[in-house]
Formats: C-alpha cells, sequence, structure tokens
C-alpha cells in the first residue's frame, strides 16, 4: 500500500513537470520562433525598422489593439477599428453586407475551396471588390490571388500574383498581422482603416473571412474591401461622363456613365486625352485654380467606337485629403 502511494505521488509530480516543462518550451520555443519570423519578414520588407508584425498579430487576435493604433499613431494616421466576427447588424455598407450574407451560407467554405480560386467570374455585385488570399508556404505573407478591378481601380495598381509585403510601410504590417490574426481566430473581421496619401479614398472598409477545409484549416482568405470617398459618390450620380485626374492630368477616377461611354480604365493609369482621344487642356496652376473655385468651358471632339463626338468640356478643381485634384465633365452635343 506504501509503495503504492508513493509510486502514484512519484507518477503525479513526474506528470506536474512535463507540464511545466511543455509550458516553458511553448513560452520561450515559440516566442523564438516568432520573433525569427518576424526579422524574416523585416528582411522581406527591405530590413526596415517596423514594429513586430507577431507581436501585432497576437495583440489582435486577443482583442488588443494598443499595439496597432500606436503603429498607425506613429504614421500620423488615425487608429483602425476592428470588430471580430460581425453580425450583419454591425455591417451598413451595401456591398459588404452581401458579400457577409453570401458567406454565411451552409457549405459555402467547401464550394469556394472547390472552384481553385475563390469567386473567379463569378457575377456577384460585390466581385468588382474581392481580393483573395493564400498564405505563404513560410506564413510570413500573402499572396493574391485575385485582386477586384474596383479596388485595383483606387489603389492604381493590381496586385494580382503579389504578395501583401509588397505594398510595403506600416500599412502592409498591419494587413499581414490582421489576415495572420484571421487565420488563428478563425473567424471573420470587420476592419476600417484609412490609407496612406496618395490613394483616392478618405477611408476603406474590409471585411476578412478564412476559408477553411475539411479538416479546419484556414485554407485561403477572401475579402471584401470598399473605400469610402464622398467625391466619387457624387460624380456617380452625374449622368455624363466625369473624371478626377491628378495635376498632370493621369486618371485616378472614371464614373459609371464615363465607363459606358469609353469602356473600363485600365492599369497603370493613363492620361485622359489618351483613354478619352480628346484634346484637352488643363490649367497649370491647379492649387489656384481649386482655391478660387474656378471653372473653364469649351468645346472638344473626342472618339468614341471609332466616331468622333463632340463634347462639352467643365474643368474644375478640388481638394480631396489635402492633395488638389481636376475635376473633368463632358457632355456629349
Amino acid at each position: 500500500m506504501f509503495v503504492t502511494s508513493l509510486a502514484l505521488k512519484v507518477s503525479i509530480q513526474i506528470v506536474i513537470m512535463l507540464f511545466e516543462h511543455i509550458e516553458l518550451i511553448c513560452r520561450y520555443g515559440f516566442a523564438n520562433l516568432a520573433m525569427q519570423r518576424s526579422d524574416n519578414l523585416a528582411n522581406s520588407l527591405g530590413g526596415q525598422k517596423t514594429p513586430v508584425v507577431c507581436a501585432l498579430t497576437k495583440t489582435l487576435s486577443e482583442m488588443d489593439f494598443g499595439a496597432v493604433s500606436d503603429l498607425f499613431a506613429q504614421n500620423e494616421s488615425g487608429s483602425p477599428s476592428v470588430l471580430w466576427n460581425p453580425s450583419v447588424f454591425d455591417i451598413s455598407d451595401p456591398i459588404i453586407k452581401s458579400f457577409a450574407e453570401f458567406m454565411e451560407a451552409p457549405g459555402i467554405d467547401a464550394y469556394l475551396l472547390s472552384e481553385g480560386i475563390p469567386f473567379q467570374g463569378e457575377t456577384h455585385a460585390f466581385e468588382p471588390w474581392i481580393m483573395v488570399l493564400e498564405p505563404t508556404s513560410d506564413h510570413l505573407d500573402f499572396r493574391y490571388l485575385k485582386y477586384g478591378f474596383e479596388i485595383a481601380a483606387m489603389f492604381g495598381r493590381d496586385l494580382t500574383g503579389d504578395h501583401t509585403s509588397d505594398i510595403g510601410g506600416y500599412i502592409s504590417e498591419f494587413f499581414i498581422a490582421l489576415y495572420s490574426a484571421v487565420m488563428l481566430r478563425k473567424q471573420c473581421v470587420l476592419s476600417v482603416h484609412v490609407p496612406p496619401p496618395g490613394v483616392f479614398a478618405t477611408a476603406w472598409r474590409r471585411l476578412i473571412c478564412p476559408l477553411m477545409d475539411d479538416l479546419d484549416r484556414v485554407r485561403m482568405i477572401a475579402a471584401v474591401n470598399v473605400p469610402d470617398n464622398d467625391l466619387r459618390a457624387g460624380l456617380e450620380a452625374l449622368p455624363d461622363p466625369a473624371f478626377v485626374t491628378q495635376m498632370d492630368g493621369t486618371m485616378m477616377y472614371a464614373n459609371a456613365s464615363a465607363q459606358k461611354l469609353f469602356g473600363e480604365p485600365s492599369l497603370p493609369r493613363r492620361q485622359l486625352s489618351e483613354f478619352c482621344e480628346i484634346s484637352i487642356e488643363l490649367p497649370s496652376d491647379i492649387e489656384g485654380f481649386a482655391r478660387a473655385k474656378s471653372s473653364t468651358i469649351s468645346q472638344t471632339i473626342g472618339s468614341r467606337n471609332q466616331v468622333l463626338v463632340h463634347f462639352e468640356l467643365r474643368v474644375s478643381a478640388t481638394f480631396f485629403r489635402g492633395t488638389p485634384y481636376f475635376i473633368v465633365q463632358l457632355k456629349p452635343n
């Protein structure tokens, strides 16, 4: 009896020591692995002294948003909002809501993964705003399998085939950390963030969802990415073609009427005069032109389906996120 009791005590003590040993391995072993991965990521980002992505991933997955707020504050940007496992009642944007409802369908993960590249050739209203990503083999980065046309048009670059780290800067660190946290939590997340200067949007609203296989492993990530842009919304309502250009005439945006008349803009961004095949002269002092709220009206000729069309050309300018842009409107005569 005494021997049995002693053996039981020894066995319990061994189990306790084993669990303590495993805890130490998990705590320090995985910490070292995470640090090694973050160092590798820093090298892939050009060796920049950026915040540790694995630390951002950890805090985001734990719903601690202090580190990501500090990251944005260091880059003079407001803190992003992050909401895990949102319901459709948390979503106001109709495009994002339609995507959320679509993702709630039973068996949707298996269906999408069976497509090879999900949403390829789909005709949903949210399809132009869809991104599909897969983690790299070392799980340090993500590759874009699909990058919606409307996202590319707003961003000015099609990232299909590229990696998230190719974006560069603090935004890519935030993206990689948030995608990694989605893989850890295996939940959708709703986020809103202010983009860096030069992006033609005041904010990006995103719903990011994991796509899991039969073994409950996250194989891909699907996200819908919709911009806030009051200027775009106003021009979209116009019945005639309207464009936003930089000071040199490079197109930033074409409304639905313009795309119906001239076709979808291609990337990289082109000159408006080349896209519409029109002769156009823009004022040289765009800032003064915008501050004075000036506008010019002239007549010009453009080409539509190899047919010459006469247009009334109206040029004005405005500031958007502190940057001046030309607003060009074409009214067929």
